[in-house]
């Protein structure tokens, strides 16, 4: 069996009046319509705007605070023949962000040169040292930053010390206190009120461009538009306009270097698409500045010459293919260590020799194969331990390792993605540190990343008319996700293993009651191609329409997102014992006992016949197989359950469920807002002295008022000092639902409901379903 990887989510699509409207004027198809509307389009003038941008979809660049300041500032410089060094960054973005810039100054008449910083030397941002080389020894007179410099304190400083003004330009997150400089234009700059907060480097590039010029600069689009798909900012708003716009300026590009890169690899510039810059452009960039120093990207953007476009083009490639082959040999290596490595909640893994420049891209590949936040470092001959680590949604990776930064030598991060270097003596400490920190977040890896599906899509009606009419929701990306769809009513006639290394899967389908044929790809299954193949009958998959043209041959294809299959012939006997209290009796059998809760198991273990096994379902559970399972205990939540059930093979399943917490019920909405009440009408609680009598009062238990005040804790409702909770006036809107307790809450209703309270039939069809 094998299972899916995500948790599947299905949009509720819904034909409605606002749908219908939508399909009678746009001429929309309805599946289309109904995607508009679900997505918040659910007005002509909404999903007009958004499916046909036009110039006005562009806002006044003067609109981003201190855009006037900064193009007063650069004019002057130009008109007084100052140097302008623009100072950029090693990524597709900051690349492309480097080349809008450079030729919109040269265009001007600028005395104007870029620096591209070293990933390995200079790091990512303003660096003082190469500031002042740039000031001191190359008489740099004027600084602009693209695609950085809003956190570059110590740089600016300096800059600002030696009467130098440097213009920031950047999208990144921004600190709580900005940096003195001459100018900041930002599209969240908090003193500015700009329409579109989500810019990429490139974007602001772009904006700054469009302000210089005086007219929205259509030969700069299609780098614009690699910057902003490549960096997975938004496209919707103002980017999407970019982006739309700057898809067609890719197919008429007559840069030399993108044309050398679309030869290279194999692009068809009349079919480019955001999918074309993602997987092929972008990386091919990036390429450059992760195994060496990358300022020959702007040069192979910008420059004229065929004959250094194709060189610098090659390098590129040639680049890439190293870039990727690291990424391959070093993803083995790490994976090496973790399976000889106690399951933890996060892995940490070090080598000697690992080039830092792909160590990110590693880490995201063990946490998509793991489902574990990842730490990849390398071990330098100073014995200094530096590295990157990127991590899961349920697991905040700056906030748990910020508090330890004196196990550090340096660290920047935000949620999901980190850099640091440690000495590697304190490798084994802060892998403890890490373990601990996602103990206290409650990170529970045996939950599945959500996959949000807009719902179920019967073969038989799967055309290429169908995929044209998707198509106008494109360009897809974050924010507006290309449409994935549980496909029904088809048979699957059979498969085959392809590519290179056999990794992907090729299956042929037929749609029920037709003779319609259909394609459907899966890349990199891997080893778990074999056993989809013998499960074909009991296969269920998400999948994209995608178009194949082949010798002149049009058809609709599926590209798979994620599958499962069930065999039916090891479905196990199911046997409720639900029970509110545990006897002797119920441990007799030599059968594998089941926990969830580790106390509970061990005060149990000693009543077990000897040749009982006792398994815990920590979320490292191997695959189990046997006689007779026993479910002793509740799980947290069904995903738990589920974990399990999808990793066992038993003849018989026992399930007791037993457990001493009597009411799982979350708090009634009005209750929340009597307690509320009560707060700020009694001032002050003193906790928990104050508990049990404010319970009373409110004829309620104690265990209800605290998750509600856990709940309006978490939400900022409320403040704790010292042990005294006080409201806060003029709280922040904030739903209930979205606290960390009451999801917990609730997920322990909708358990028991499963469960406990419901029917033998209902729970033995439930039990059931995830075996079959």
């Amino acid at each position: 069996m094998i299972s899916a990887k995500y948790e599947w989510h299905e949009l509720a699509l819904n034909q409605t009046a606002a749908s219908e409207i939508l399909t009678k004027e746009l001429g929309v198809a309805p599946l289309v319509a109904e995607i508009l509307c679900a997505r918040g389009y659910d007005t002509i003038d909404k999903a007009r705007a958004f499916l046909e941008p036009s110039i006005t979809s562009f806002h006044d660049p003067y609109a981003l605070f201190d855009m006037q300041k900064a193009v007063d500032r650069i004019q002057t410089a130009i008109v007084n023949g100052e140097k302008i060094t623009i100072y950029g960054d090693y990524d597709a973005d900051g690349l492309t962000s480097t080349a809008i810039m450079y030729e919109t100054l040269t265009q001007l008449g600028a005395n104007v040169v870029y620096y591209i910083p070293d990933r390995f030397k200079d790091g990512y941002g303003p660096n003082k040292d190469v500031y002042e080389r740039l000031i001191t020894e190359e008489q740099t007179e004027l600084i602009v930053t693209v695609d950085n410099g809003v956190s570059g304190f110590e740089a600016l400083e300096f800059a600002k010390q030696k009467g130098i003004d440097v213009i920031v330009t950047d999208h990144h997150e921004l600190p709580p206190k900005l940096p003195e400089a001459y100018a900041i234009i930002h599209p969240r700059h908090p003193a500015g009120n700009y329409p579109f907060g989500e810019l990429s480097g490139a974007g602001v590039a772009f904006k700054v461009a469009t302000a210089l010029l005086d007219e929205i600069p259509q030969d700069l689009l299609d780098l614009a538009t690699i910057g902003t798909v490549s960096d997975l900012v938004s496209l919707t708003g103002e980017n999407r306009a970019l982006v739309k716009f700057g898809l067609l300026a890719l197919e008429n590009t007559l840069r030399p270097g993108l044309l050398a890169l679309y030869e290279l690899a194999g692009i068809e510039q009349q079919s480019i698409t955001a999918d074309t810059i993602g997987f092929l452009i972008g990386p091919r960039l990036n390429a450059i500045g992760r195994m060496q120093h990358a300022q020959s990207g702007v040069e192979l953007l910008t420059t004229l010459d065929d004959e250094l476009a194709e060189k610098l083009a090659k390098e590129a490639q040639q680049l890439n293919v190293e870039r990727q082959k690291l990424v391959e040999e070093i993803t083995a290596q790490a994976e090496s260590q973790i399976a000889k490595q106690p399951e933890t909640l996060v892995n940490v893994v070090a080598g000697e020799g690992w080039h830092e420049g792909v160590l990110g891209i590693v880490a995201s590949r063990l946490v998509e194969k793991t489902g574990r936040p990842t730490l990849v470092l390398n071990i330098g001959a100073n014995n200094i331990a530096k590295g990157s680590g990127r991590s899961v949604a349920d697991f905040h990776l700056f906030k748990a390792l910020d508090g330890h930064r004196d196990l550090l030598t340096s660290f920047g991060g935000h949620h999901m993605a980190c850099g640091l270097s440690l000495k590697a003596d304190n490798l084994d400490q802060l892998r403890a540190v890490l373990v601990e920190e996602a103990n206290n977040q409650g990170l529970d890896v045996t939950k599945k990343a959500p996959l949000a599906i807009v719902g179920q899509l019967s073969a038989t009606k799967i055309d290429l008319q169908l995929y044209e009419s998707l198509e106008k929701l494109a360009p897809f990306g974050v924010d507006n996700e290309l449409p994935l769809f549980e496909i029904t009513d088809f048979h699957a006639l059979g498969g085959k293993a392809i590519g290179k290394q056999q990794e992907h899967l090729r299956l042929e389908l037929q749609a029920d009651l037709s003779e319609q044929k259909l394609t459907a790809l899966d890349f990199g299954l891997g080893s778990e191609i074999p056993a989809v193949l013998n499960s074909l009958a009991t296969l269920k998959f998400v999948a994209a329409l995608d178009k194949n043209e082949w010798r002149g041959q049009t058809s609709v294809q599926l590209m798979i997102k994620d599958l499962t299959t069930a065999t039916t012939n090891n479905v196990p006997q199911i046997q409720l014992g639900r029970a509110k209290k545990l006897t002797t009796e119920m441990f007799e059998n030599e059968s594998t006992y089941g926990f969830f809760n580790p106390q509970l198991a061990q005060k149990i273990k000693a009543h077990l016949p000897a040749k009982a096994q006792v398994v815990i379902f920590d979320g490292h559970l191997e695959p189990l197989q046997g006689e007779e399972l026993i479910l002793v205990d509740l799980p947290q939540n069904l995903a738990q359950l589920e974990f399990v059930l999808q990793r066992v093979d038993f003849k018989k399943i026992t399930a007791i469920f037993y457990t001493k917490k009597t009411d799982f019920a979350v708090p009634a909405r009005a209750t929340f807002a009597q307690v509320y009440k009560t707060i700020f009408k009694l001032g002050k609680l003193e906790l928990p002295k104050d508990l049990n009598q404010v319970a009373q009062g409110l004829q309620m238990s104690v265990a209800e008022l605290t998750l509600v005040l856990k709940v309006f804790f978490e939400a900022g409702f409320v403040t704790i000092d010292n042990g005294v909770l006080t409201g806060v006036a003029g709280a922040k809107a904030h739903r209930l639902e979205d606290t960390k307790s009451y999801q917990v809450s609730d997920q322990q209703k909708k358990m028991a409901d499963a469960l406990l309270y419901s029917t033998d039939d209902s729970l033995q069809q439930w039990l059931l379903g995830h075996f079959s």
